[in-house]
């Protein structure tokens, strides 16, 4: 087996504390595994796994689905494994979340975006990277030994956009001290195994699924079940989950955060906007401020099931806060004090408050550029200040969740709370588009990753029979447009009179990943597998536009760099990714009658 010990990144150390005594879980979910608390008095460290859910249902109570997020945010923050050959995930059971920090968490080994979806699918030397190879020299993400989130150059701006803009209003987040917030995307193993087998993460395989009259796409896992694989594909009980994805945000933390015991920390380096840049920024302390949880289960394949979590001084600074001062808002006693009624509003160079501008030249900030403030430097006068919207104040069955989780645990997890969760739910107040699937809420914002769209478009969508106006945004109703490139979509109306395109079910995908793959044949604009005369029309009925489905470079109009770069890959294209990785019933390490496919038979004969 193969030593991958050396991709664990450092971590900054936490200060040791004490276990702190286990207390009965009355509201949450049972938690698994029997145990009463994750900080077992006995000195068990089984690890918590994420659970897949798959006994959860639209009949399931919301009190139960919150207790099944909290079991998983423990679950993700269980540390990692550092015996050798363990892989990427894997939780160590010689110790627990309860010990004092020195390991990373689990979830930081997961796939990130660009690894999960690489961008150098032309390379005639393009290999996808197997899980266990994410740490290796090849596909790791660092830099100097430490996590890189972005690139080491900067020679245009779209590169920015996953570390430093949030979904939506495509703009940054500046903290109380004027610094950028950073944002990470990862994914589970089953989410990277079915991307390898079924060669989605190149856009023309989907095409390429949705080529013939009889669509050959496959779907993505709901249980992390060999059967959801073809050929079967035997996973860890650690990974055995439907497809998992989360999106993360960090804070730049001051002196005083780092000893405050209250954030889990990394060290990283990040993208920097400098044309002439030759090094990231960094290193750099962040702590984590934010978490959206993406979770597809059995029951859950018209919706996903989601939840939202936050460190508890975002908004507001906890009594034992070293400073008193709140991450994201100035406190009551501020020149710019919360609430504010959108959610947000901006510290400028001529104003202490601004208002939010529906034109978005002040407030919200703009994306960054090259002549625009630089990520690397810190700018006090560019504050965000923030607030929550009352549709998301957690119902009161979170809050007494919440203290009986933080109560059993130690720091820094007591320091993270949920905010909320979204799950189907029979007579629902607010539906899914297209198919109209009633969900439990309207709601489901983080203030961290949607500052400026906690309230979007006045907050007014169509409702569940697509003629009334309802109040609500929630991360589904942007990801209810989500699906596979190439595959059928279907209109559905909007305000106004106007339709949208969403994915014809059952092709709906709610993963982004899908639409930013890159492609293998990026000059093949009809995806026929040709680069010929129709592209070539294709390119120059798109001449001076910008449009991003033509463009074959990474300035802003098509021109002709893109028309010689069409040129230059005249003729066939390569053939798409396909099924890239075959199943492992043979590496099953126990082999056919091993655990995994004895716990497998068990689930199929209930």
């Amino acid at each position: 087996m193969k030593d991958h010990s050396h991709r664990i990144w450092k971590t900054v150390l936490a200060r040791p504390t004490s276990l702190l005594a286990p207390l009965v879980l009355s509201v949450a979910s049972q938690p698994l595994h029997g145990q009463d608390s994750p900080c077992d008095s006995t000195g068990d460290h089984t690890p918590w796994i994420f659970p897949d859910g798959r006994e959860l249902t639209v009949a399931t109570t919301e009190v139960v689905w919150a207790g099944h997020f909290w079991n998983g945010f423990i679950a993700l923050n269980w540390p990692q494994s550092y015996e050798i050959g363990a892989q990427p995930g894997e939780p160590d059971p010689s110790t627990s979340i309860c010990d004092p920090v020195v390991q990373q968490p689990v979830f930081l080994q997961w796939a990130q975006k660009s690894q999960l979806l690489p961008s150098d699918l032309t390379d005639p030397d393009f290999q996808y990277p197997a899980w266990d190879e994410l740490g290796d020299p090849e596909f790791a993400l660092e830099y100097k030994g430490l996590p890189l989130i972005g690139s080491v150059g900067k020679a245009d701006t779209a590169a920015l956009a996953g570390e430093f803009q949030e979904a939506f209003s495509q703009r940054p987040l500046y903290d109380q001290n004027g610094n950028f917030v950073l944002f990470q995307i990862f994914a589970n193993k089953s989410e990277l195994e079915y991307m390898a087998q079924t060669g989605y993460y190149d856009s023309e395989a989907q095409y390429q699924a949705f080529a013939s009259t009889t669509p050959t796409f496959q779907f993505m896992p709901a249980t992390g079940d060999p059967s959801e694989f073809d050929p079967p594909v035997f996973l860890e009980d650690w990974a055995r989950q439907g497809a998992i994805e989360l999106k993360t945000s960090w804070k730049q933390l001051t002196e005083e955060e780092i000893l405050s015991n209250r954030f889990l920390m990394q060290d990283v380096y990040f993208g920097e906007n400098r044309e002439d840049a030759a090094e990231p920024c960094g290193p750099v302390t962040v702590g984590l401020v934010g978490m959206h949880i993406l979770q597809l289960t059995e029951n859950t394949r018209e919706t996903w099931a989601w939840a939202t979590f936050q460190q508890v001084d975002n908004l507001e600074a906890g009594p034992d806060h070293p400073t008193g001062a709140a991450s994201f808002n100035p406190g009551p006693d501020g020149s710019c004090p919360p609430p504010y009624v959108k959610g947000y509003t901006c510290d400028t160079p001529r104003a202490e408050c601004v208002d939010p501008d529906p034109l978005g030249t002040e407030c919200p900030p703009a994306a960054p550029t090259l002549d625009s403030p630089l990520v690397c430097d810190t700018y006090p006068d560019r504050v965000v200040n923030v607030s929550q919207i009352p549709e998301m104040a957690p119902a009161s069955y979170i809050t007494l969740l919440n203290e009986e989780y933080q109560s059993q645990l130690p720091a820094p997890w007591r320091y993270y709370e949920l905010v909320g969760t979204l799950q189907p739910e029979n007579d629902g107040p607010c539906c899914v588009a297209p198919n109209n699937v009633p969900v439990n809420t309207c709601f489901m914002t983080n203030i961290t990753m949607e500052t400026y769209t906690q309230y979007r478009g006045d907050f007014a969508k169509v409702g569940c029979n697509a003629s009334t106006q309802i109040k609500g945004m929630s991360c589904v109703d942007c990801h209810a447009t989500a699906g596979p490139q190439g595959g059928p979509t279907t209109e559905y109306p909007t305000l106004g009179g106007s339709t949208k395109p969403y994915p014809e079910p059952p092709y709906q995908m709610f993963s982004f990943m899908f639409s930013n793959a890159s492609s293998s044949c990026p000059a093949d604009l009809n995806h026929d597998q040709i680069v010929d005369g129709t592209d070539l029309a294709i390119l120059l009925g798109a001449w001076g536009s910008s449009d991003r489905h033509i463009k074959l470079d990474d300035d802003i109009v098509v021109d002709a760099t893109d028309l010689s770069i069409l040129l230059a890959n005249w003729g066939g294209c390569p053939t798409p990714a396909g099924s890239g990785r075959t199943g492992n019933i043979e590496d099953d390490p126990l082999g056919p009658n091993g655990a995994a496919f004895a716990t497998f038979m068990q689930r199929v004969s209930r």
